[in-house]
C-alpha cells in the first residue's frame, strides 16, 4: 500500500540504517606517478546501481492517517516533531558543523574545523595542518538534518597537488530524517588511512570538499590545505 511504501522510505531514512550505505574511492590514472594522501583508493565505482527512492515530504507523512493514535506516536517516535527540526530562519536542510581531523598517534591530539560559519569556511584554505609521512589517521564530519528527508547524502573530497588532481574520494553517508540531535560519520569507518611515506609524497596539497544529495543539491562546499612532511612540525 501507499502507507506502507511510505513508512520503507521513512525506515530507510532512520539515521541508524546502513541500508543503502556505500563507500567508493579511486585515484586518477595509475599511470600517474605523483604521491597520493591516501593508501587504500580503489577503481571501483558501483554508483550506477544506486536505486533513488520516490521524494515524500515530512508533513505529508506526519499528516497521514491522523485519526490512528497509535500510528501517530509511532510515527513521532520516528520522525520526531516537525516544529523542532524546521527553524524558520534556517532554510538549510543539511547543516554542516565540523569537520575532525583524528588521528592515532599525534601529540596534539586532534585538528577540528568549525563549518557552521562562512568566515570558518573561508580561514581553511590559509590555515594548512600537517599529516606526518606515515602517520594513521580518519576525518569525522558532525552534521545535522532539518526540515526535510535527505536522501543519498555523499560527501565527495578531491585532493590536488600542484594544480593536478591526484585522488578523488566518494564517501556514500546514508540517508537521513530531520531531527534536533547531530549526526557523525566517520570514514574510513573500519582501522585508519594511513599517509605516505617518502620524500617525493612530501609537500603542499589542497582539497575540495563537496556535500550532495540525490536530488544533485550541493548543501555545502569548502576549500582546505595541508601538507605531508618528515614530522608533525
Amino acid at each position: 500500500s501507499a502507507l506502507l511504501s511510505l513508512f520503507f522510505y521513512a525506515l530507510e531514512a532512520n539515521p541508524h540504517t546502513d541500508l543503502d550505505r556505500k563507500s567508493e574511492r579511486s585515484a586518477d590514472n595509475s599511470n600517474n606517478s605523483t604521491p597520493t594522501p591516501s593508501s587504500r583508493m580503489s577503481a571501483s565505482d558501483d554508483s550506477s546501481s544506486y536505486q533513488v527512492a520516490a521524494k515524500v515530504d515530512m508533513r505529508t507523512i506526519q499528516e497521514m492517517d491522523a485519526e490512528d493514535e497509535s500510528l501517530v506516536k509511532y510515527k513521532q517516535a520516528l520522525l520526531g516533531s516537525l516544529a523542532d527540526v524546521s527553524p524558520a530562519d534556517d532554510p538549510r536542510r543539511v547543516v554542516i558543523k565540523e569537520m575532525r581531523v583524528m588521528f592515532e598517534a599525534r601529540p596534539e591530539g586532534d585538528i577540528v574545523y568549525t563549518l557552521d560559519n562562512a568566515a570558518a569556511i573561508e580561514s581553511m584554505k590559509s590555515t594548512p595542518f600537517t599529516l606526518k609521512e606515515g602517520c594513521a589517521y580518519k576525518i569525522r564530519v558532525t552534521f545535522k538534518v532539518q526540515h526535510e528527508i535527505v536522501s543519498g547524502l555523499k560527501y565527495i573530497n578531491t585532493v590536488y597537488r600542484k594544480g593536478i588532481r591526484v585522488v578523488k574520494e566518494e564517501e556514500m553517508l546514508g540517508s537521513f530524517a530531520p531531527q534536533a540531535a547531530t549526526h557523525d560519520v566517520t570514514f574510513p569507518r573500519h582501522g585508519w588511512d594511513e599517509a605516505p611515506s617518502g620524500m617525493l609524497s612530501r609537500g603542499k596539497y589542497t582539497a575540495v570538499s563537496k556535500f550532495i544529495d540525490d536530488d544533485k543539491q550541493n548543501h555545502l562546499e569548502y576549500e582546505y590545505c595541508f601538507a605531508i612532511k618528515k614530522d608533525w612540525s
